[in-house]
């Protein structure tokens, strides 16, 4: 019997950026005032993760920042886990309203 780890495949719709690769800064915030981390996103959704419990089925706005600019970004959170126990970290996943078009500069640091 094969293990798990070589029949597993990825099933991706399309690649995700890490949040260290965009212009805009991986800290970011869920409205209406949680900070979280920006793993990493894709046109359809973005990983991230916080101290504080999200809430899945929750409406709310993604807002990056980059220098001087902001992009807010609407969805709802599809879903989130505990990340980690010490300290206490949740991940969730959320779903944009609206595809995000990466490709418009939006994606590498100068």
């Amino acid at each position: 019997m094969a293990a798990l780890t070589e029949r597993w495949s990825d099933r991706r719709a399309e690649p995700r950026v890490a949040g260290e690769q965009l212009r805009w800064r991986p800290n970011a915030v869920l409205r209406p005032g949680q900070t979280v981390v920006l793993l990493n996103i894709n046109s359809r959704a973005a990983l991230v993760e916080s101290d504080a419990r999200l809430r899945p089925g929750a409406h709310t706005e993604l807002q990056l920042h980059a220098g001087g600019d902001r992009m807010t970004i609407r969805g709802h959170l599809d879903r989130c886990h505990v990340a980690a126990l010490e300290p206490l970290r949740y991940r969730g996943v959320l779903i944009f309203d609206h595809r995000l078009a990466l490709e418009d500069g939006n994606r590498g640091r100068e």
